[in-house]
C-alpha cells in the first residue's frame, strides 16, 4: 500500500496556507485593532488628561496665587502740592478766610467803595451760583510791596485776595517772581492764554494749582499788560466744594440756564 501522508499534509498545509492568505477576517481583525483601538486611546485619553488637566491647573492656579499673594502691589502716585510761604510781606495764610476786621488790621487804607452784590460763585467745574453777602474792597498796601491789594469776602470772610502791581519787579517780566513775592510755590506751569491784545494771562485750576489754604481749595490767575510790571496782577480765587448750606442755596443767574453744584474734578491729595 503507497502511503502519500506526506502529499496529503502538503496538500492540506497549502490549503491552510492558502485559506489564511485569502480568508479577509485576517486582514481586517488585526488592522482593526491596531488602528482604531490604540490610536484612540494614545489620541483622546492621553492628551486630554494632558490638555485639560496638567495646564488648567497650571494656567489658573499657579498664576493666581501669584497675582494675590506674591506680586507687590502697585505703588500710589503721590503728587506735589503747592507750598506757601511765610516770609513775605503779606503772608497768604494770614489773610485768606480771616474775617474783614482781621484783615483790613493786615493793610492799608481803603482806596474806594469797592463793589457789593447778593451772590458768590464757584467754578467746580461748571460755573455755580449761590446766595451770599459778597463784597469787594481794594486797598493800599502799607508795607510798601504792591500799589494795591483787593479782597474779595463772603459773609464776611476773605476768600479772594488780587495783588497788583509789584514794586520791586525789574527786568524782562517773570511769572514765579510775581507768585515769589506773595509767597506761593506752584506744582505744575499754568495755562497760558492771551485774552486781548498784549495781555497774557496764566491759569492754575484746582488741578494744577493743588493749592489749599486752611482746608480750603483755591485756583489762581496771574496776568500782565504788554509785560509791564507796573500792569502785572495776581489772583488767588477760592474754588472749593459747596458746603451743604451754599448747596441749598444756589440761585440762577439772571436771564441763564439752570446751573448745577456737582464737583466732577478731584480733590487735592
Amino acid at each position: 500500500m503507497r502511503v502519500d501522508t506526506p502529499f496529503s499534509l502538503r496538500c492540506l498545509t497549502g490549503l491552510v496556507l492558502v485559506a489564511a492568505c485569502d480568508n479577509p477576517s485576517t486582514e481586517h481583525a488585526v488592522p482593526v485593532v491596531a488602528q482604531h483601538a490604540v490610536p484612540v486611546v494614545a489620541e483622546h485619553a492621553g492628551p486630554v488628561g494632558a490638555e485639560h488637566a496638567g495646564p488648567v491647573g497650571a494656567e489658573h492656579a499657579v498664576p493666581v496665587g501669584a497675582e494675590h499673594a506674591g506680586a507687590a502691589p502697585a505703588a500710589k502716585k503721590v503728587e506735589t502740592l503747592a507750598q506757601v510761604r511765610e516770609d513775605v510781606s503779606l503772608p497768604l495764610a494770614g489773610l485768606l478766610g480771616r474775617p474783614q476786621a482781621e484783615v483790613e488790621a493786615q493793610l492799608g487804607a481803603s482806596l474806594g467803595k469797592g463793589m457789593d452784590r447778593r451772590s458768590c460763585v464757584r467754578l467746580v467745574p461748571e460755573r455755580v451760583f449761590f446766595a451770599c453777602q459778597y463784597a469787594l474792597r481794594p486797598y493800599a498796601d502799607k508795607t510798601g510791596t504792591f500799589e494795591e491789594v483787593l479782597v474779595a469776602y463772603e459773609d464776611g470772610l476773605a476768600t479772594e485776595l488780587t495783588f497788583d502791581g509789584l514794586k520791586a519787579g525789574s527786568g524782562p517780566f517773570d511769572p514765579q517772581a510775581l507768585l515769589s513775592a506773595i509767597g506761593l510755590s506752584l506744582p505744575e506751569p499754568g495755562k497760558l492764554s492771551t485774552p486781548a491784545d498784549k495781555v497774557q494771562l496764566w491759569s492754575w485750576f484746582n488741578s494744577l494749582a493743588r493749592l489749599r489754604v486752611a482746608g480750603k481749595e483755591y485756583r489762581v490767575e496771574l496776568s500782565v499788560v504788554e509785560s509791564e510790571w507796573s500792569r502785572g496782577r495776581v489772583s488767588v480765587i477760592q474754588n472749593d466744594r459747596l458746603t451743604p448750606e451754599q448747596t441749598a442755596k444756589i440761585v440762577q443767574p439772571a436771564g441763564g440756564a439752570p446751573v448745577s453744584a456737582s464737583v466732577s474734578e478731584p480733590a487735592p491729595p
